[in-house]
């Protein structure tokens, strides 16, 4: 397995709210975005980052319960703080978190980070964002088309740290040889359709270290409005 990260803080903001993590001995890749608009979203984004280094040996006997165990202690902290302090009031983070176990990837979600497989030139995003954008496409009020246009695209209904408790998506996928994992902020899938991510990965085959520089100089060519996090794994 290869594996690279790169975070940007874009054109617009002032400062980075992402963060993100490669453990490759631990086989544990982790992407935050703090809740921009609010208070101290980088710090939201580093405690669960740091929760998750705090705990990686205790990964194998069940992965998935595992990430449900460390973003709850995240979001329980995050939320406590945000409480007990007004500068920390109302702080939040995405988080997307994948782990790999043999030939099976474990991935949890909360929020609009994603997480994309890319096998045989073809990109499916397994993850699926919490926003009131993508409600109103399942409550067929909204097509899927206009969902990056709508002003409700960021408006979240998951996030850690904002409620005493947090519900996080669990899934698994089987993982063949020469699977590409692509996780993300939406710094990039806002900047970037899925055909142009699509695009640079089979220009670029298994190059992971220009893919991922030509995904992000992309999304700064496209305007860079957010902070831009990209960790890409090359399961060979």
């Amino acid at each position: 397995m290869k594996v690279v990260g790169i975070t940007d803080i874009g054109l617009v903001r002032q400062k980075n709210e992402d963060s993100f993590l490669i453990d490759e001995k631990a086989g544990l890749f982790v992407v935050c975005d703090g809740m921009g608009g609010h208070r101290a979203g980088e710090i939201a984004s580093g405690l669960t980052i740091n929760a998750f280094k705090q705990n990686n040996y205790v990964i194998k006997s069940d992965p998935g319960q595992y990430l449900i165990n460390i973003i709850c202690q995240a979001n329980t902290q995050i939320f406590e703080m945000g409480q007990n302090n007004a500068e920390f009031y109302e702080m939040g983070t995405t988080v997307t978190a994948a782990i790999v176990t043999d030939n099976f990837l474990t991935v949890a979600n909360v929020g609009d980070s994603s997480l994309f497989l890319i096998r045989n030139a073809e990109i499916t995003k397994l993850t699926h964002d919490h926003t009131v954008a993508e409600q109103m496409v399942n409550d067929g009020v909204l097509h899927r088309d206009d969902i990056r246009s709508s002003s409700y695209n960021h408006v979240l209904t998951r996030a850690i740290g904002i409620d005493v408790d947090v519900e996080v998506d669990i899934f698994e996928q089987e993982l063949l040889t020469d699977d590409l994992i692509l996780l993300c902020s939406d710094g990039l899938t806002d900047m970037l359709t899925i055909t142009e991510i699509a695009d640079v990965f089979n220009k670029n085959k298994h190059n992971i270290e220009q893919i991922a520089e030509q995904l992000l100089n992309l999304a700064l060519q496209n305007g860079g409005k957010d902070n831009i996090t990209i960790v890409l794994l090359w399961f060979n």
